[in-house]
């Protein structure tokens, strides 16, 4: 069974990681052309492009230019990354062998390197999809990303849980995708005023509570996520389907 999750677009690399063993990100030469291709932006045209404060325009512009391509530098992804999914997620008192399990069963989605695992070392970055400073990313990384995860999925009994936003989800064609191939969609609701509502930020929390759920039970079986109650949440049969379990509370 594998996990994919989307990135956050909020990073720390003030705290040090554990120091459990690391990885290097399997695409990072591609990573490399991206960066170089964004560094002649100037601050002010990230704000006005991105649409975002001159402040965090300044330290995208510095992220560009202080990236590395020759050096190993950086921070393990499940470590760099914050935010509510992996603020909930927690991995700050995984011991080894819950890191060895996310290693294998988990796969974190990201506009600069494509794949990741969560022990891959990763440089402080800011950069999504829908991104208007650079063109195609879609095309630019859809093939290599299915080709990976398919072979994956052979290794892993054809189950993928996509707890990653619609945006992240979409670099994987699903039509390429091993047959057979499962995929299954926990999607989060809460009760207002009698009816059941997706609310982004807590849809995010949950996504980083169930990766904690599966890591730490070490679930293989898909129809074990059912029994997930964590923040309030269970699982509602009568509203789900075969690609997406309704979990509300």
């Amino acid at each position: 069974m594998l996990i994919i999750l989307s990135p956050s677009k909020t990073i720390n690399f003030h705290t040090p990681a554990p120091p459990f063993e690391t990885t290097w990100p399997i695409f990072s030469s591609k990573a490399n052309k991206i960066i170089t291709s964004l560094r002649h932006f100037a601050a002010e045209d990230i704000s006005q492009r991105e649409r975002v404060s001159l402040k965090i325009a300044f330290a995208t512009r510095d992220y560009f230019h202080s990236f590395s391509t020759t050096q190993h530098v950086g921070k393990p992804a499940l470590f760099a990354y914050t935010g509510n999914v992996f603020d909930k997620l927690n991995p700050s008192d995984f011991s080894k062998d819950d890191i060895n399990f996310t290693q294998e069963h988990l796969r974190i989605f990201s506009a600069l390197y494509g794949v990741l695992r969560p022990m891959d070392i990763i440089q402080p970055y800011r950069l999504d999809m829908n991104s208007k400073l650079i063109d195609g990313l879609y095309d630019t990384w859809q093939e290599q990303v299915t080709k990976e995860i398919s072979k994956l999925l052979k290794t892993d009994d054809n189950t993928l849980i996509n707890l990653a936003s619609a945006e992240y989800f979409k670099m994987l064609n699903q039509k390429q995708l091993p047959a057979h191939c499962r995929i299954i969609t926990p999607v989060f609701k809460q009760e207002h005023n009698g009816k059941y509502t997706v609310n982004s930020l807590f849809a995010k929390q949950a996504r980083g509570w169930m990766s904690r759920f599966i890591i730490e039970n070490r679930i293989s079986n898909p129809e074990h996520l059912q029994g997930f109650t964590e923040g309030g949440y269970y699982f509602r049969p009568e509203l789900s389907n075969n690609k997406e379990w309704i979990f509300t509370r």
